[in-house]
């Protein structure tokens, strides 16, 4: 695992690609072997990051872009002239401009769950006296479509060469806009922006972008003894949302369950699928086969699906009974936010393609019996005028 230590806080993957006093020369090219000042214990609180904010209001609509604003202050004894800034954005929200004298790229995870937060690591070229405070200008970043949620880390330190090796990033480059700078901090940092973490914060921001759930039924047909699938079915469109609700990951964000009709005895159950009731129907609970592990955080991610087949046999036509297939939360309520809770249920129906209600072979006979009726009602007819003619 490769690690850079900054300001006494450990940080996965972050490259430092400067030389002290390079000024002018700015970033060194990929593959360059430095990271942020390893500060003694003594040392971990010279720099203090204490200003995290955002603008734009509480809840960030899709598509739109929202400014952050962060800051810290300096502690050290001497000048310093260069600060190391890291900035980390989750999936779902992206850098609007890159500065000159920043990198940028996709953050390689150690988990396939954490996968699309990029990154960009600056280093700023800024006289600060000891004690002074001091703001980064505004980054203008975007929130995108598919995330109701989503998270700003930052970092600073100071800068020194160290060596570096093992870095794994994704695209990997250099911005080509304007130098993002600091500023002297004028009046005072608002309470709801004020960070007493040491020189790391997260900034975690909200969004109104829609998700959804949606179940798949299916209809059976057939004749006593039988055997049919009940090809059911779960998907997940819109914005990613949490696939189970604990920290350890044990108890999902919603369950489906399934209510099978009377009438037909189950052969085999699909993988994610276990019985919870049998008295006078058969019940399965099923689940979506995201959980972890560790702490990773699985996601229900757009254009998510899974197949929940039931192999059944028909016993008695006669008894058979509707089913359903419905999620709900883990309390077995209706979901809180779904975008459209209609599609939360849908019916398992053994009725025939007339929609009466009868099964395939129950349709079938009926059609023969009234064929029947239907000639004998005209043999008796002829019968009759046979006789008439006679007398």
């Amino acid at each position: 695992m490769t690690a850079a230590v900054l300001g006494g806080g450990l940080l996965l993957g972050v490259p430092v690609t400067h030389w002290p006093g390079q000024g002018d020369a700015g970033l060194l090219p990929a593959g360059s072997s430095r990271v942020f000042r390893a500060e003694s214990a003594e040392d971990e609180e010279r720099l203090t990051l204490d200003r995290l904010e955002q603008d734009g209001g509480k809840v960030i609509h899709a598509g739109s872009t929202f400014r952050m604003r962060g800051g810290f202050t300096y502690h050290g004894e001497r000048t310093l002239r260069q600060v190391a800034v890291s900035i980390k954005v989750s999936e779902g929200i992206s850098f609007t401009t890159e500065y000159s004298n920043c990198e940028y790229g996709e953050y390689v995870p150690f988990s396939p769950e954490l996968r699309g937060s990029r990154q960009a690591v600056c280093l700023i070229d800024a006289r600060v006296e000891p004690g002074e405070s001091v703001d980064l200008a505004p980054v203008t970043l975007k929130a995108g479509s598919l995330a109701t949620s989503g998270a700003v880390d930052m970092l600073v330190g100071e800068v020194e060469e160290r060596g570096w090796s093992g870095l794994k990033w994704r695209d990997r480059h250099r911005g080509r806009g304007k130098e993002l700078t600091l500023a002297r901090r004028t009046g005072s940092v608002p309470p709801a922006a004020r960070q007493t973490s040491g020189t790391y914060s997260i900034l975690f921001v909200s969004m109104d972008n829609p998700w959804d759930l949606k179940v798949t039924g299916a209809a059976l047909k057939g004749r006593k003894g039988e055997t049919v699938t009940a090809d059911l079915a779960l998907d997940f469109h819109g914005a990613n949302v949490r696939a189970q609700r604990s920290s350890e990951n044990d108890e999902p964000f919603a369950n489906v369950e399934v209510r099978l009709p009377k009438g037909v005895t189950v052969l085999s159950t699909p993988e994610k699928c276990r019985l919870t009731y049998s008295r006078t129907v058969n019940i399965y609970t099923c689940n979506y086969g995201l959980y972890t592990s560790g702490f990773d955080e699985p996601l229900l991610r757009d254009g998510f699906h899974i197949a929940y087949p039931f192999k059944l046999r028909i016993d008695d036509p006669s008894k058979l009974t509707g089913g359903r297939i419905r999620v709900v939360d883990a309390e077995a309520r209706p979901l809180r936010g779904d975008a459209d809770p209609k599609n939360n249920t849908a019916p398992i129906t053994t009725g025939a393609a007339d929609g009466s209600g009868a099964t395939a072979w129950a349709v079938a006979a009926s059609a023969a019996a009234v064929a029947l009726t239907g000639l004998l009602a005209a043999a008796l007819i002829r019968t009759r005028r046979a006789r008439r003619r006679t007398d």
